[in-house]
């Protein structure tokens, strides 16, 4: 079975290159990815399918979009990542980063939910009350 931070190292490689398919086969089937607070649209997007086209949704918004993992911690099964979102606006050709805090729950070697934190306090709380 795979470490759960190879899966997410395997994540941010495949979504740097552009690899959406190869990014979901590191997703369960029955997936969750949930935006953070501070996300204009709260959303939850469950299985494949719904991750497949937020993903492209969100690539289809940025010329280039590249993760940069930070640290990695593990609390069981799941797994607090930091780092930043680094993107260019297709149309404004303005660039950005974005910190994100994420903990993934990693099961069986896949992702299996996906939560974006605002803070990361507040991640590494969740991820130690589980």
């Amino acid at each position: 079975m795979a470490d759960p931070t190879d899966v997410i190292r395997r994540l941010a490689e495949r979504w740097n290159a552009g690899d959406v398919d190869g990014a979901l086969e590191l997703y369960t089937e029955d997936a969750v990815a949930i935006s953070g607070p501070d996300w204009p649209e709260q959303a939850v997007h469950r299985g494949h399918e719904e991750l497949r086209s937020n993903m492209r949704d969100w690539l289809g918004v940025w010329e280039t979009s590249q993760i940069e993992i930070g640290r990695i911690e593990t609390y069981g099964e799941k797994v607090v990542a930091t780092g930043s979102w680094l993107t260019r606006g297709r149309t404004s050709g303005v660039s950005g980063t974005m910190p994100i805090v994420i903990v993934f729950t990693v099961r069986h070697g896949k992702i299996a939910v996906l939560e974006w934190f605002e803070d990361h306090d507040d991640a590494i709380r969740a991820a130690r009350s589980s």
